[in-house]
Formats: structure tokens, sequence, C-alpha cells
């Protein structure tokens, strides 16, 4: 009889220990997921900085209007077209 209660009694600390464990590795990946979901706005925040800008950067107003104000280097362009052309 005390033979079956220390083997019921084995068993139930291993249930326990075996339920810890999961726990803890459960505890484990919900951390992970949570840096990687805080990673991963980041990421599309920058990524929205960044189209933001380039659109910025790139707009055709924008650049007709540095075209019309002279800052635009058109010459240097037309010179390597030229320069292609001759070879």
């Amino acid at each position: 009889m005390f033979f079956r209660f220390g083997a019921a009694l084995v068993l139930v600390i291993l249930i326990a220990l075996l339920g810890i464990a999961i726990e803890k590795r459960n505890l484990a990946l919900r951390r992970s997921i949570s840096l990687q979901d805080y990673r991963r706005e980041q990421l599309l925040e920058q990524r929205a900085r960044l189209r933001l800008e380039t659109e910025q950067l790139g707009a055709p107003g924008r650049l007709l209007d540095e075209v019309e104000a002279g800052r635009l280097p058109l010459e240097v362009a037309e010179e390597a077209e030229s320069s292609s052309v001759a070879r």
C-alpha cells in the first residue's frame, strides 16, 4: 500500500513539474512574441517615415521648383549624354 501511495505522489509531483516547465516555456514564447511585435511596429513606423520622405523628396512639384530656381544641374546630365554619344 505504501508503494501505491509513493507512486501516486511521484506521479503528482512529475505532473506538477511538467506543468511548471510548460508554463515557463509559454511565458518565454509570449515574451519573444511581444518583442517581435514591438520590433515590427517600429519597422512599420520607420517604413512610413521613409516612404513619406521619399515622396517629399521625389515629388514632381519639388523637382520643377528646383529646375526653375536653377538648383538642379541639368547641364551636367546633358554633358554626360553628349560625351557618351561621342564614344
